[in-house]
């Protein structure tokens, strides 16, 4: 009785052992596989390029529309990691328009912004990241230039009569950040078009009473918040 107590102890521990190799072997297997698979899949490096585009939109708007103003831009933009897209955006822009009371307003001026935006669409395990974004990001804008203001005209209401002085040659630096939501699509290799929606938010306001520009070149018009649009096409390197 007792040996067969052993025989059925030491089949017992052997199964045990089995059992336990071939799992670990199991294990050992899949984590090889796993290696396998990890260097077929091209390992992202930092730098990964860069996007020089140009904004179609401001320049048709500029080209066909022929309003109170103009504006053209272009911007470099950075692949790092397949996530983080640093930008920097140049521009000029201006506006000349008349109001109903016969005023005149006129300025020009560059523009800047820095940024960087982030790429929302996460890839998948086992595949490449994708060169289709969706990207969420931020600006910081800047422009320094000059405005003249025409004809304004002013009444004295208490000895009577109107006069029409001219502001030229005003000077301005105004700052402002933007939330920026877009998308860019690889519509042939290198190339991409997309679009983005921007929130602009100045920094600072002009006191009140002082002669302060109607138009803020890369801002637009000088209002505490704005919206813009752009729509690019750009070529990657």
């Amino acid at each position: 009785m007792q040996s067969i107590y052993k025989y059925i102890s030491l089949s017992s521990f052997l199964l045990c052992l089995a059992v336990l190799t071939t799992q670990a072997q199991e294990k050992k297997v899949e984590k090889t596989q796993e290696k396998k698979k990890e260097s077929t899949l091209p390992k992202v490096k930092l730098l990964n390029g860069f996007t020089v585009q140009v904004d179609v939109a401001s320049l048709l708007t500029t080209a066909l529309i022929h309003g109170d103003s103009y504006s053209m831009e272009a911007g470099v933009q950075f692949d790092l990691k397949k996530k983080y897209y640093p930008i920097v955006e140049l521009g000029f822009a201006g506006a000349d328009k008349i109001s109903n009371e016969n005023v005149g307003f006129k300025t020009n001026g560059l523009f800047g912004r820095v940024g960087v935006d982030i790429n929302l669409i996460k890839p998948k395990k086992d595949s490449k990241p994708t060169n289709n974004l969706f990207l969420l990001g931020a600006r910081l804008g800047m422009t320094n230039f000059a405005y003249d203001i025409t004809n304004v005209k002013i009444t004295d209401n208490y000895w009577g009569g109107t006069e029409s002085p001219d502001y030229m040659n005003q000077k301005s630096t105004k700052v402002w950040f933007e939330i920026v939501a877009g998308v860019r699509v690889e519509v042939y290799k290198n190339v991409y078009m997309g679009w983005t929606v921007r929130n602009k938010n100045l920094l600072g306001q002009d006191a009140a009473g002082k002669v302060f520009p109607w138009y803020i070149p890369g801002f637009g018009i000088n209002t505490s918040n704005n919206w813009g649009v752009n729509y690019t096409v750009g070529y990657h390197f």
